[in-house]
């Protein structure tokens, strides 16, 4: 029976269950977003880092890089960065630039404007130039300097172009172009995040297996998380798994994870078993579902 599982074969679960997190990792810096170290506190800005990579050459789109830069430093730090616009359109566009800062309410993520938060991070933010024009078929560079303030307990802010001209949609509607990085700021060790109960949602003639489980960032840093569902059939056996996306959260924020088992489950008795890694952290849970 599931329920009898021996505890090494759990933790032979488990050990296998992270060789697989940890060979099917992706840095963000692989997967074509900034990631720095700030500079040793000086008193001055650090010098503007290179991009990661060059900017996406999409046609007919505007496109900003890096999207994510996350940077490790003190309190009291200046982390500067270059942000390169590419307009692939047809238009010319002007953008002023502008901060906020990334706030958790009631778990959940949002950003407001710079000086609305009291030992804010966007308040400090220094552009090279207030606007930028790109004209068609141009790319523009802009550095933003950050200084993260003396015990503010904020880990993120957002660089953001936001559009001044109007474009046309060929219609009465007109919209602006507004575009954004995000930057986070880790300052200390404290990295932690805590689980809910794993939840299973059966499969049907229409939909596969669901599995989901909650994550609550507890600690009082950035956290990117990812991870794996392997489910088990009543005799201890791997059947098969499933990954669940990449997430961030921000210290106090929830996100649910959640992923669907590709395959149909025959008839029996299951075990499934999540595991995420998270700065070379492991949170395992597990509970047991039937399959009818």
């Amino acid at each position: 029976m599931i329920g009898s599982t021996s505890h090494s074969l759990q933790r032979s679960i488990t050990r296998a269950l992270s060789l697989i997190l940890f060979a099917g990792s992706v840095c963000a810096s692989n997967a074509g977003l900034a990631s720095a170290q700030a500079q040793p506190p000086n008193r001055q800005a650090a010098q503007l880092s290179p991009q990661s990579s060059p900017p996406p050459q999409s046609r007919g789109s505007v496109s900003l890089a890096p999207a994510v830069v996350m940077v490790r430093c003190n309190f009291g730090q200046s982390y500067t960065q270059g942000l390169t616009i590419t307009n692939q359109t047809d238009q010319q566009f002007t953008f002023e630039m502008i901060a906020q800062d990334v706030i958790v309410r009631d778990g959940k993520r949002i950003s407001v404007p710079a000086g609305e938060t009291e030992r804010g991070i966007a308040a400090t933010a220094v552009f090279s130039q207030k606007q930028v024009i790109v004209a068609p078929r141009e790319t523009a560079t802009v550095g933003v300097t950050f200084t993260i303030p003396p015990e503010t307990s904020l880990r993120g802010a957002i660089a953001i172009f936001r559009g001044l001209n109007q474009i046309s949609s060929n219609g009465p509607v007109k919209m602006t172009a507004s575009l954004g990085s995000l930057f986070t700021f880790t300052v200390s060790g404290d990295i932690q995040i805590t689980g809910a109960p794993v939840e299973v949602t059966a499969q049907s003639p229409t939909a596969n297996l669901r599995i989901s489980q909650s994550l609550t960032n507890t600690g009082s840093e950035p956290v990117v998380a990812h991870g794996v569902a392997a489910v088990l059939d009543e005799a201890g056996a791997l059947v098969g798994k499933t990954p669940f996306d990449e997430k961030r959260l921000f210290p106090g924020e929830q996100l649910v994870f959640a992923a669907f088992y590709p395959s149909e489950l025959k008839t029996g008795r299951y075990r499934v078993l999540v595991s995420f890694q998270f700065d070379k952290k492991i949170l395992t849970n597990s509970t047991d579902f039937v399959v009818q």
